[in-house]
């Protein structure tokens, strides 16, 4: 996703500044040892951040279908589950995935009923990806009109927390698009508070004001939680560079403090870690990057290695994630340590809620 970029002094400063704060290691240091960035993360602080992480379906024997044995091991047992169960269609009208066809982390009794085993809030996510179909959505009164009902009956039937609304290509966004989502925001929380239920938001990263997006007023429709989507900082880079770490630490540092001057109640602020990997051209073509690689197939990439020395070798200092190259193309991937050092950053900027992006395929996860 497109993002806002750091000037390099900033990304300098800002990077040295997490990593020393985190690890006890300015930048130009060897990068932190996994035992010692362990033991920092699982101080009381990060122990207690509320987890959050999300789930989408797909097809059968996908990689993605593994995502239910995943937290089947309670790693959210006192967080929250968030599966994709709508989708926005081209003329605005919202789809309910169901498992019908054999779809995994879709929706059924069965699988909501397993949710609530492992979870103590259930936020199920409306999905749209383009200008175009958020667009349709929220320009019509209609539309608007059956998307809340249709979110608010499910909910309230299903027993589960409440909906997690992930409308983006924000950039692209008019302004009238703008005011016509928080006008639908405003309605679905009106309707799920109505019936004591939550609404949760999904937000773009930002580091300073723009005219597509404003967090304090998305915040003021009602939304129970903003959360920040903290990761994808690799859209950004400059022409010609070799592309930027997914969440670089300083990048996240700046990210978190600029949500919080916005969204200062921390109950109400979630922000989004990643995990998972990309690879792109080297030097960087954004164009041609291909994101959102699950461990599962990152693990084939060329060069993939698992050796201590190999991946210690490999680990960015600025972001904790490994990096390598091999035939002209750039790999990047978030290991378990990469997540633990990004936690104890948030944990040390007071964050009090993390949700991560996302489960299946092996996707690793924070050590304790």
């Amino acid at each position: 996703m497109r993002r806002y970029a750091l000037s390099a002094a900033a990304v300098a400063a800002c990077t040295a500044a997490a990593l020393l704060a985190t690890t006890g290691h300015a930048a130009t240091t060897s990068p932190p040892s996994a035992r010692s960035v362990r033991a920092r993360a699982a101080a009381p602080a990060a122990a207690a951040m509320q987890r959050q992480t999300w789930l989408y379906p797909s097809g059968t024997g996908e990689s993605e279908c593994t995502a239910k044995k995943e937290y089947a091991d309670d790693r959210v047992k006192n967080g929250a589950l968030k599966p994709e169960y709508w989708s926005v269609n081209s003329d605005g009208s919202v789809s309910l995935e169901t498992t019908a066809g054999g779809v995994c982390n879709a929706y059924s009794a069965a699988n909501v009923s397993d949710l609530k085993a492992h979870s103590a809030f259930q936020y199920p996510t409306i999905s749209g990806m383009t200008t175009a179909d958020v667009h349709a959505l929220v320009s019509s009164a209609t539309k608007r009109k059956n998307a809340v009902s249709q979110l608010t009956s499910l909910v309230v039937s299903s027993g589960v927390t409440g909906v997690d609304v992930d409308l983006e290509d924000y950039w692209s966004w008019s302004t009238a698009d703008f005011g016509h989502y928080k006008t639908f925001l405003g309605q679905l929380a009106s309707a799920l508070h109505a019936q004591g239920k939550r609404l949760q938001v999904d937000a773009p990263a930002m580091t300073e004001d723009a005219s597509y997006y404003d967090y304090a007023a998305v915040s003021a429709q009602g939304v129970d939680e903003l959360v920040i989507m903290a990761y994808d900082n690799e859209f950004d880079t400059a022409s010609g560079d070799r592309c930027a770490p997914i969440t670089p630490y300083g990048w996240l540092q700046q990210v978190t403090r600029y949500a919080q001057s916005k969204v200062p109640d921390p109950s109400r602020l979630v922000i989004g870690l990643p995990s998972y990997g990309f690879s792109a051209p080297d030097p960087c073509d954004t164009d041609a990057i291909t994101g959102n690689i699950q461990f599962s197939d990152m693990r084939r990439s060329p060069g993939f290695s698992t050796d201590p020395a190999t991946v210690k070798a490999r680990r960015d200092a600025s972001s904790g994630e490994i990096r390598w190259t091999s035939g002209g193309t750039l790999y990047d991937y978030v290991d378990s340590v990469s997540l633990d050092a990004k936690l104890a950053v948030l944990s040390r900027l007071g964050v009090t809620k993390v949700s991560v992006w996302s489960l299946g395929g092996g996707n690793p996860w924070f050590t304790s």
